[in-house]
């Protein structure tokens, strides 16, 4: 490609940008520039030749838009420096500048954001509302669990009370309605530990420590000993590592998990359950497995979701917050829980808890 032919080319190119290219002076004035600038901003190309470009910069920005053309003048490159520009029909558009040196003047592209900057504002005030309202559901969900459990607590008192004294004088029918409204009574008790448990979890950020993983597991199952022996479960335990976790909520997520993993059974079965661990990449796998009922591919995300149930009570107690609680933790360790199942063959949770990163309070 000859001289001639490549200077066609860069030309075309040059015209044709959507970006504001130019070569600009020291002086003050632009010295090439294409038609991106009188297109986008308004101005003519005679205006723009003739006015010192620091008069379409917003005086809020010229200082610094100084300091920068003040670095290229020493030979730094400009990587970027955003500010406003001021358009011929008295519009502000913000734009995104690059830069590089040279002997007289300094080429600079400039490229609009303003749509860009206006949509992460956006984004940002969403964020922040979003985040406001979780944390007064949050706060909600504390106080509300909380108050309850007075009120609760004096019902179930006085349907004891009641039993203890009138139960001889009911009918059978009596009895059924006091027996009813007594586990119902248990049920709420038990769903506002949960939310009690979830909120705490969702509120405080774990301080992370070296945890003995077996030593935490043989914990956890003299916890649940007597749902293990009543369902005649086998416990199978792998190696396990020492790993960065709070031990409070490490604890949480492993009684849920295998308490769930000991419950969901074909009624009648011993089931079994394997807990293992793995070390990868910055952190390690906890995984909790089952050879039990199973759960279906469409039901594997949504079982993390508060008071999800895919089975009735009659079936399988419970309150649908464990698995929450789970993620909950997961999360606030900065990992992931996910399940691996099929119907009738079992399932594998496994939590992904990566180490702490470098500088991290603990205890």
């Amino acid at each position: 490609m000859d001289a001639a032919t490549e200077t066609e080319h860069l030309t075309r190119l040059f015209a044709m940008s959507p970006d504001l290219l130019a070569a600009a002076g020291f002086d003050g004035l632009l010295k090439r520039f294409n038609d991106a600038w009188a297109t986008q901003l308004g101005w003519s190309r005679a205006e723009l030749e003739a006015k010192p470009y620091m008069e379409i910069v917003h005086p809020d920005d010229r200082a610094e838009t100084q300091n920068q053309i003040a670095r290229l003048a020493e030979g730094e490159t400009i990587a970027e420096h955003v500010c406003r520009i001021l358009c011929r029909d008295g519009a502000i558009r913000w734009y995104a500048w690059s830069g590089g040196p040279g002997d007289e003047a300094f080429y600079i592209v400039g490229r609009d954001v303003s749509d860009r900057l206006a949509m992460e504002h956006e984004l940002a005030q969403r964020a922040e509302r979003l985040q406001g309202t979780n944390a007064e559901l949050q706060d909600f969900a504390y106080t509300a669990s909380h108050d309850l459990s007075e009120p609760l607590r004096m019902v179930a008192s006085f349907l004891g009370l009641l039993e203890r004294r009138n139960g001889p004088r009911l009918d059978d029918k009596g009895r059924e309605y006091l027996v009813q409204a007594a586990a119902g009574a248990a049920r709420m008790r038990h769903l506002i530990d949960d939310l009690l448990l979830y909120s705490r979890v969702a509120n405080e950020e774990p301080r992370r420590e070296e945890v003995d993983l077996r030593a935490l597991v043989d914990g956890v199952l003299a916890i649940l000993g007597p749902a293990i022996e009543e369902e005649r479960a086998t416990i199978e335990i792998g190696e396990l590592p020492t790993l960065e976790a709070e031990p409070g909520q490490l604890a949480q997520l492993l009684q849920n998990l295998i308490g769930n993993a000991v419950k969901f059974h074909p009624h009648g079965a011993a089931p079994v359950v394997r807990i293992t661990a793995r070390r990868t990449i910055g952190g390690c796998v906890v995984t909790v497995a089952d050879d039990g009922i199973g759960i279906p591919e469409a039901d594997q995300e949504r079982i993390f979701a508060m008071f999800t149930r895919l089975h009735g009570r009659e079936e399988y107690a419970g309150t649908g917050i464990g698995l929450a609680i789970c993620r909950r933790i997961a999360e606030r360790h900065g990992g992931r829980i996910y399940v691996e199942s099929e119907p009738g063959r079992g399932a594998a949770f496994h939590t992904l808890l990566p180490d702490a990163p470098v500088g991290l309070a603990t205890r």
